[in-house]
C-alpha cells in the first residue's frame, strides 16, 4: 500500500470532563501545545491541551459572544473567532492571552469603515501567512483580507455553477495559495488560484459522492481531509479530487462520529483532530 493510501486510525477523545464538557463544538485551531475550539453550545471557545486537559476558556468581549462558529490563528497569535448573532455575523479578535482586541475589519483612524470591508454572515475561517480568508453565507462568497482589515479579494456569488456557492463552509490554502472550499449545499470541492480564480471541482465517486462537506484540512502529505456531516466520516482526496478512501462512520463511541464539522491537522506530527459535534467531543486520529 502506497503511504498515500495509509488510512488514520482513531486514537482518543478529549474535550470531556466531568466539570467542563464541550457541547457541540464546531471547528479548531492548533497553537503550539493547545487546541482552541469553539464551543457553540456553551457560547465560548475552549482552550484545551492536545491530551484534552481544559485549560481555559473565553465567551467574548463583554461577555457577548453568541454562538461562536469558526476560529483561526494568524502568525502573531492572535484569535480570530466567528460568530452569529441572529441573521448576521460578524468576527471577533483576541490575544493570545484571550483578552478581546477588537471587532473585525477594523475601522480606519478617522472613523470611517474601510471600503467594501462588510462582512455578511461569516462561518469559516483560515489564516495563512498575512491573509485571513473567510466564508460568508449570507453573502455567498469568498473575503480574503490581509491582517490589517484590508479586504484584498472576493469572489464567487450565489448558485451552483463553476465559481458559485450554496453555503461555502470549511476552507483551507495549499502552499502554492490555491484556494479549497467546501460548497456544502452543492455537495462538492471549488478549486481556486490564489486570485480567486476558478480551476476545478470534484464531488466524491458515483458509489460515493459528497452530501454535506464542512470543514477542510490539508495533511503533510498534501492530502485534502474533508468532513462530511451528513455522512459521519472523512473523505481524503488528492488535491486533484482523487478519493483515496474515507475513515469514520456513523458512531456515538470510539471510532465514531456523529455529524462531524470541523478538522484540524498537525502538518508535523501528523495528528487529526475532528469536532465531533453531536458526540460533544473532539475524536483524534494519527
Amino acid at each position: 500500500m502506497l503511504a498515500s493510501e495509509l488510512q488514520p486510525k482513531y486514537i482518543s477523545s478529549i474535550g470531556a470532563s466531568p466539570n467542563q464538557n464541550l457541547v457541540m463544538p464546531l471547528n479548531i485551531a492548533i497553537s503550539n501545545k493547545y487546541l482552541f475550539v469553539t464551543d457553540s453550545g456553551n457560547k465560548r471557545v475552549a482552550i484545551l491541551t492536545r491530551s484534552g486537559s481544559f485549560i481555559a476558556s473565553f465567551s467574548g468581549f463583554a461577555s457577548e459572544l453568541s454562538q461562536p462558529i469558526g476560529v483561526a490563528i494568524d502568525k502573531q497569535k492572535r484569535i480570530y473567532v466567528s460568530m452569529l448573532r441572529g441573521s448576521k455575523g460578524e468576527i471577533m479578535v483576541f490575544s493570545g492571552n484571550s483578552d478581546f482586541l477588537y471587532r473585525f475589519p477594523q475601522n480606519l483612524g478617522d472613523g470611517s469603515a474601510i471600503p467594501n470591508a462588510t462582512l455578511g454572515k461569516p462561518v469559516s475561517l483560515f489564516s495563512a501567512g498575512n491573509l485571513l480568508y473567510v466564508t460568508d453565507v449570507l453573502d455567498q462568497d469568498i473575503k480574503v483580507y490581509n491582517l490589517e482589515g484590508k479586504l484584498v479579494l472576493r469572489f464567487g456569488r450565489p448558485g451552483n455553477k463553476e465559481g458559485e456557492f450554496l453555503y461555502p463552509n470549511g476552507i483551507a490554502v495549499d502552499k502554492s495559495g490555491n484556494i479549497y472550499v467546501s460548497d456544502s449545499n452543492n455537495a462538492r470541492i471549488q478549486v481556486f488560484d490564489k486570485n480567486g480564480n476558478f480551476l476545478y471541482l470534484f464531488s466524491g465517486t458515483e458509489k460515493d459522492p459528497l452530501s454535506l462537506p464542512r470543514g477542510i484540512a490539508i495533511d503533510k502529505q498534501e492530502r485534502l481531509h474533508v468532513v462530511d456531516s451528513f455522512k459521519h466520516k472523512v473523505f481524503v482526496f488528492t488535491k486533484t479530487g482523487r478519493l483515496l478512501f474515507t475513515y469514520g462512520g456513523f458512531g456515538r463511541t470510539g471510532d465514531g462520529l456523529a455529524y462531524p464539522n470541523g478538522i484540524a491537522i498537525d502538518r508535523e506530527s501528523g495528528d487529526i483532530y475532528i469536532a465531533d459535534k453531536l458526540n460533544n467531543r473532539i475524536s483524534v486520529w494519527r
